[in-house]
């Protein structure tokens, strides 16, 4: 093992401390556990979402009292019986110098997840971020409209489907449509330039 190899396998993992916390008091709210990058990853069950913040709140081995953000990720080419929609929560606990990472999975059906506002006052502006622009649905939110957009747009613009309007912005992958020939610059590296 390298030098790097060994003073990254000696470096504590982010989250661990959340994640053996629920493991314990709640194990059957854990789905999975994984660890990339040297943070922790606990999936749990979308029903037991508030009971699994309010003990990481709450309990003495936890603390994690600040929610830095929450928001969802679309992945609509994933297999039929597998939900759409991850929706991620970070947490910070202060006092252990830890953050968390909880993920539940919900399906296109019913995007839905329990708000955690009463658990959470800061968790107001990011649910209404997450369901304006994803179409999330914070049940038990005390007002959940639009943040971001018009209240009579349509749609969730970070939903992989959304059909947007305009022109389409020109990058150097896809100069072959997003530009008009004549209009495309000549001396661009790549076999189609």
């Amino acid at each position: 093992m390298t030098t790097a190899h060994q003073a990254e396998a000696s470096r504590p993992v982010h989250g661990a401390r959340a994640a053996e916390l629920i493991a314990r008091e709640l194990p059957d709210a854990v789905l999975r556990r994984g660890v990339a990058y040297g943070e922790e990853t606990v999936w749990i069950a979308r029903e037991r979402l508030v009971e699994v913040c309010t003990l990481l709140r709450d309990h003495a081995d936890g603390r994690y009292r600040i929610p830095l953000h929450v928001t969802a990720v679309d992945w609509p080419d994933r297999e039929p019986e597998e939900p759409r929609f991850d929706v991620v929560y970070q947490l910070r606990s202060l006092q252990h110098n830890d953050t968390c990472r909880l993920i539940v999975r919900v399906p296109e059906d019913d995007p839905s997840v329990p708000s955690l506002e009463k658990v959470f006052a800061g968790m107001d502006w990011h649910e209404r971020e997450a369901y304006d622009l994803l179409g999330i649905t914070f049940t038990g939110h005390h007002d959940l409209r639009r943040l971001l957009l018009p209240a009579d747009w349509e749609g969730h613009p970070l939903r992989k489907d959304y059909v947007s309007f305009g022109e389409p912005v020109a990058f150097t992958h896809n100069l072959e449509w997003a530009l008009p020939e004549q209009e495309r610059p000549r001396d661009l590296p790549g076999e189609t330039r």
